[in-house]
């Protein structure tokens, strides 16, 4: 049986075509505003996580500005409203990558953004797997922002362990992320944050460059819609769920009612945030005839720890 990611692959181009390495890139805005600030004073973290990885990063970015006695806020996009953003003197925006790009709640939640012209703002993304699209996923927020007035000063993407279930968790980009994110990752987002600060220190700005490569044109393709078709079962188990809540909580598109032990699969987006979150295993999902079962579920049974940075320790 192909995994969810096989399926897709061979649903629209050869898999081997995905690997192809990147030999062109297009600009896509060429000039922006002059930056507002060059000593941002009041930052605004804005985070779409499912199962934790990207609100680490967001939060180990948070914790390296509140020491340098920035005024940090960390916030969801689902639970903040687009009408405070121009108050910031920064923002960062991240996400997880899903089927090669942004995931559209959080490209919908953009671009209702007002103008936050002069703004410097910087995006990166998590992601699971090396063919995964992760520099033109990034570049779709910063592009975005952009559009809206803001100044790009940073972007970049942070790799961890694949949050994407297969029925046994076992395929090879699953067990080589088995030890994502390690130190050097914590590095590579320390790094990040300093590199922003700097640039903007400087006045200066960073281009928004997309890569031409085949897996690109795969963001266009109605990949969730191909991938439901193969989702044979999709369901809240009434017996085994515990009315917490917490699939409702993590579904960006508000697809899923356990009380009512209903899905809407029409606004399914297939994120499996509903899957891999549930305390009890009370989401119940068939691929291709086969159960899944969640992230975290996964982690237990594998004796998975996750790592966290060293400034968790004293960061409030």
């Amino acid at each position: 049986m192909d995994s969810r990611r096989d399926f897709i692959k061979k649903s629209v181009i050869v898999g081997a075509a995905l690997c192809l390495p990147v030999s062109l890139t297009r600009e896509s805005i060429a000039a922006y505003p002059e930056l507002k600030t060059r000593d941002p004073k009041k930052v605004l973290i804005l985070c779409y996580s499912q199962t934790g990885h990207t609100k680490r990063y967001a939060r180990l970015i948070g914790c390296i500005l509140k020491d340098k006695n920035i005024d940090v806020e960390e916030r969801e996009f689902k639970e903040t409203e687009q009408s405070i953003l121009p108050k910031y003197d920064l923002i960062f925006v991240s996400s997880p990558v899903f089927y090669y790009d942004t995931p559209s709640n959080v490209v919908d939640w953009l671009e209702k953004i007002p103008a936050i012209t002069g703004t410097p703002v910087a995006s990166f993304v998590s992601f699971g797997g090396p063919e995964g699209n992760q520099h033109n996923a990034s570049c779709h927020m910063l592009k975005i922002l952009a559009q809206k007035g803001g100044v790009p000063v940073g972007r970049d993407a942070f790799r961890n362990i694949p949050t994407y279930p297969t029925p046994n968790w076992d395929i090879a980009n699953q067990k080589s992320g088995e030890h994502l994110p390690n130190a050097a990752t914590f590095e590579q987002v320390r790094r990040f944050t300093e590199d922003t600060l700097q640039r903007i220190s400087r006045g200066e700005t960073i281009s928004i460059r997309y890569e031409f490569a085949l897996r690109e044109f795969l963001s266009v393709l109605p990949l969730v819609s191909l991938n439901k078709k193969v989702i044979s079962k999709h369901a809240v188990e009434a017996q085994t769920c515990i009315r917490c809540r917490t699939c409702e909580r993590k579904c960006p598109t508000k697809a899923i009612h356990p009380l009512q032990q209903i899905v809407e699969k029409d606004k399914c987006l297939a994120c499996f945030g509903c899957l891999n979150n549930c305390p009890v295993g009370a989401v119940v999902m068939e691929y291709g005839g086969k159960p899944l079962y969640g992230f975290f579920e996964y982690l237990k049974r594998k004796n998975i720890t996750i790592m966290e940075p060293e400034e968790f320790k004293t960061c409030v």
